[in-house]
């Protein structure tokens, strides 16, 4: 049977203060917008809130986030993020992110990783089935 990852998916718009001086998103807009877009998929589509993360046995950070830029995100367009976990390797989840405007043209691409840290060493360890499973829709991890 395969694994069918949880899609999340958030809609924006592109503010006036997410520009740069040539009218285009800025660089560092584009990491807060795919991290932003996977804490809003934990609240959304898993109900892991704010105090719903503090009493779990573990913390999710992102370690490493590879950022493609295809087209740039101009004021006030609209924009669609979409990601899922495509793989786990030991304590790292690598999410696939995708950024496309309202016509359905790619923006960015993202690569993330996003470390396990389990909550009672303050240190990375190997994602637990159960964390796993949370991220594919029949729960199988």
């Amino acid at each position: 049977m395969s694994k069918r990852p949880i899609v999340f998916t958030t809609n924006h718009r592109i503010r006036f203060s997410d520009l740069d001086p040539y009218a285009h998103v800025s660089t560092g807009n584009y990491a807060r917008y795919f991290v932003d877009h996977r804490m809003e998929g934990f609240y959304d589509v898993l109900g892991w809130d704010q105090e719903t993360l503090a009493t779990l046995p573990f913390m999710a950070w992102v370690r490493r986030l590879e950022i493609d830029f295809i087209r740039p995100a101009r004021d006030h367009q609209k924009i669609t993020i979409t990601s899922f976990v495509r793989e786990f390797r030991g304590p790292d989840a690598v999410v696939d992110c995708t950024m496309v405007d309202d016509a359905g043209k790619s923006l960015a691409q993202c690569v993330m990783t996003i470390a396990y840290v389990d909550r009672t060493i303050g240190r990375a360890a190997d994602w637990s089935p159960e964390a796993m499973a949370a991220f594919y829709e029949d729960g199988s991890g």
